[in-house]
């Protein structure tokens, strides 16, 4: 009796910091067999590809960063903001990718069915886009549990 492979989508902020733990977890859930789709931009794609190489039950899905002119041209992951002054408008300019992500999730839904998703805690805009399909949603932190216990001491989200 074969049975049915799992599916999960992850979808990391764009900061090195934030894919490189959640390509860890990755890593993590494809040595348990589920299949793994990551979420990425256009810019960060290879940095991602290269590290899911030689897992065939991996795939990565390229959504568009939102270029409006609110950031320089080209700009789509923290690393490459020319000052960190500009951060606050690009994590607000990460929202506006949620039409593209929902389409993406659509389709991925449509062709191999979610079993879940893990997003990072910076798009939380992704719980709505998870309820529409009515796939259940994990929150990742790669901060360690003592930044995170500070953190919520502190009052951020």
């Amino acid at each position: 009796m074969e049975t049915k492979q799992h599916h999960a989508v992850l979808f990391p902020f764009m900061a090195k910091g934030h894919i490189i733990p959640l390509l860890h977890f990755a890593h993590l859930l494809l040595r348990r067999r589920i299949h793994v789709t990551i979420v990425t931009t256009p810019a960060t794609r290879s940095f991602v590809a290269d590290h899911l190489a030689g897992h065939p039950s991996s795939d990565v899905v390229t959504i568009p960063f939102p270029q409006l002119g609110i950031l320089p041209p080209g700009v789509e992951s923290s690393d490459k903001l020319p000052s960190m002054s500009l951060f606050p408008r690009f994590a607000m300019s990460t929202k506006l990718m949620q039409p593209d992500f929902e389409r993406a999730l659509g389709t991925l839904h449509g062709t191999r069915p979610v079993d879940f998703l893990v997003s990072d805690g910076f798009l939380g805009w992704t719980l709505e886009s998870a309820n529409k399909f009515g796939i259940p949603r994990l929150v990742f932190y790669g901060m360690s549990c003592y930044a995170s216990c500070i953190c919520k001491a502190l009052g951020f989200r």
